[in-house]
């Protein structure tokens, strides 16, 4: 108790001079290693009889009120002294990683990153840890994209972005994403994958992948008109409908026309696949299609041709389902939006020294998406909740000890 109190007593005499200039920090660090001292001759006076003694210190980053600095931490000859009050500067050590993965995920540079730290903690992180960081996401992201699907998703929406990265060069190659809408009307992202080149065969593998990892019904993938791609999907899911994004198809048939045709062809384009209507039908849509194409086909020769007779239906697809939703169903938008996200974390980078590092990135900025903003149910689904289900039962058989409603 003697020396705890000389310790002390010194202490504040070292408070007493502090400079001026870091006043707070000075009387900040003072306390935190009084206490730690306080803690450490405690414990040498518990050890007494095993001989042990103090063995200097070893520094630890600490925060004060308004800057970060150099703590000296007291150390035992026999290294049995832990600290109870270390638990707090760990905490900052865990929150300072924390930070330097974010700023990582966020699209900063190592240099950045190093940047950072020394202005706000006098301290640089070096590439090798910010390596040693993203190690450690590199599992909670494996196990994130293999993790086990639901057997039935009401719809599922798939795209691909380009990211440029290195291998041999850099190239700009194609990242596969696919979102979901689950029974509890949140969207999922379902997977990413990683395949240089979109294809047809390309989403077979991922599809491959999501029935792998439990997917069976799905009643609506809605795609972009990828050649291909509906054979592809017909093959893994042959009850499945499948929508053609309406607004991939005008942004199309608007690179034929010039530009004092654009608006009057968009305007007759949503006349053709008008939403919302739940008396429209398949039939009427049809009609207002043939329409459509006797009258711009005379002006652009060769717009018959985007508007093949035998992908008619999947056009009109979303008419099969509660007009409440068209809004919703009609268009890849959803995982279009999404995908936008992550463009803006990865342009800031011209390329990423591998595939590896840019899926990394790419799954982290989804991760954080699912959790802060896809965590609540989409409740413009709610209404008609039933109606999905009703569809979803009437459409698959459903094994009578498997899937359940």
């Amino acid at each position: 108790m003697k020396k705890c109190k000389e310790i002390i007593e010194k202490s504040i005499e070292d408070i007493l001079y502090y400079d001026e200039e870091n006043a707070i920090e000075s009387v900040v660090k003072t306390v935190f290693e009084t206490i730690l001292k306080c803690e450490r001759q405690d414990h040498l006076k518990a050890s007494h009889s095993l001989g042990n003694k103090g063995n200097g210190y070893y520094t630890r980053i600490a925060r004060s009120v308004n800057k970060y600095f150099t703590l000296q931490v007291p150390r035992d000859r026999l290294g049995l002294f832990k600290p109870i009050f270390l638990d707090a500067i760990k905490e900052e050590e865990s929150q300072m990683q924390d930070l330097a993965f974010q700023m990582y995920v966020k699209g900063l540079t190592t240099q950045d990153i190093g940047d950072v730290f020394e202005n706000i903690y006098g301290k640089r992180i070096s590439k090798t840890s910010v390596s040693n960081i993203t190690k450690e996401f590199s599992q909670q992201r494996d196990a994130w994209l293999s993790k086990p699907l639901q057997s039935n998703y009401y719809f599922i929406y798939i795209d691909a972005l380009y990211i440029p990265v290195r291998r041999d060069t850099v190239t700009r190659e194609a990242f596969y994403i696919v979102l979901g809408l689950n029974r509890e009307l949140k969207r999922e992202v379902l997977g990413v994958y990683n395949i240089p080149i979109e294809s047809a065969s390309g989403w077979g593998f991922v599809l491959d992948d999501l029935q792998r990892r439990g997917l069976k019904h799905v009643l609506m993938m809605i795609a972009d008109g990828l050649t291909g791609l509906k054979d592809v999907i017909k093959t893994r899911f042959p009850d499945t409908q499948i929508q053609s994004c309406l607004v991939h198809k005008i942004r199309n048939v608007l690179m034929r026309a010039r530009s004092k045709d654009k608006a009057e062809l968009t305007t007759d384009f949503h006349h053709v696949f008008e939403l919302e209507n739940p008396n429209y039908c398949l039939q009427e849509g049809t009609q207002r299609l043939s329409l459509f194409i006797q009258k711009w086909n005379r002006i652009y020769p060769g717009l018959k041709t985007m508007f093949d007779d035998a992908h008619i239906p999947y056009y009109f697809a979303y008419l099969n389902f509660p007009h409440q939703i068209h809004r919703m169903i009609y268009t890849t938008n959803w995982i279009e939006r999404l995908n936008k996200k992550v463009k803006r974390t990865t342009k800031i980078r011209n390329a990423f020294p591998t595939p590896d590092s840019a899926l990394s990135l790419i799954c982290a900025t989804l991760m954080d998406f699912e959790e802060t903003v896809y965590k609540y149910p989409v409740t413009a689904f709610k209404s008609v909740q039933d109606i999905l289900d009703l569809q979803l039962e009437k459409t698959f058989v459903f094994e009578k000890n498997g899937d359940s409603f």
